[in-house]
């Protein structure tokens, strides 16, 4: 079953993200030339047309990358309300990631969603809604974690990283290449009511 998505041509897209590839194309080519033509000039026109290639497959994922992170987008909304339709909560949030660049190539490698729903007794951080972007093939690891604002003592981002400080003196991190404020904002308020109130109960 062929699970791939976008609109692309296939050798040109899978050339354009492999630079190697079109150095070890460009070099077979200005043998094979130079061999036929025993020439200079054959040679050159082999290695001309191989990173030609490269460079237009480079071209090619700029001209398709969208045709990808469409179907991409509209997955993570379905994963999300799915998710949402069983995850008690007040306010939902998107933590965006990006990774892995190529050379002349405008998109990354890999984009990765984690999805973080903020109720009023915990938040949860469902992670692994992704894409492939070499590959073509969209991702989920369906992982949710719950935590109870109880457990925790700060949330603060760290460039690419929300970070969850427990107070068992342990961490939690979640890629985010954006520093999420009101995510922040709204966590820290429930962390410090937390606190308050279990103060007062125990004062």
């Amino acid at each position: 079953m062929d699970d791939t998505i976008g609109d692309v041509s296939t050798f040109l897209w899978w050339l354009g993200w492999r630079f190697e590839m079109g150095v070890a194309l460009a070099v077979v080519l200005s043998i094979l030339f130079g061999a036929t033509t025993g020439t200079g000039i054959g040679y050159l026109v082999g290695l001309t047309s191989g990173l030609g290639l490269w460079y237009l497959g480079t071209k090619e994922i700029d001209r398709a990358y969208w045709t990808l992170l469409d179907p991409y987008a509209e997955y993570t909304k379905q994963v999300r309300r799915t998710v949402a339709g069983t995850t008690p909560h007040e306010s939902t949030y998107t933590l965006n990631y990006s990774s892995g660049a190529s050379l002349f190539v405008t998109p990354d490698e890999r984009y990765f969603t984690t999805t973080v729903f903020v109720g009023d007794e915990t938040v949860t951080f469902h992670e692994g809604v992704g894409v492939d972007m070499v590959a073509r093939v969209p991702y989920s690891k369906d992982e949710a974690t719950e935590i109870r604002y109880e457990w925790l003592s700060s949330i603060q981002y760290e460039k690419p990283y929300v970070r969850l400080e427990l107070t068992s003196g342990k961490s939690i991190r979640y890629y985010a290449n954006d520093r999420p404020d009101e995510l922040l904002a709204e966590v820290g308020e429930h962390i410090e009511r937390r606190s308050r109130d279990t103060a007062e109960e125990t004062a």
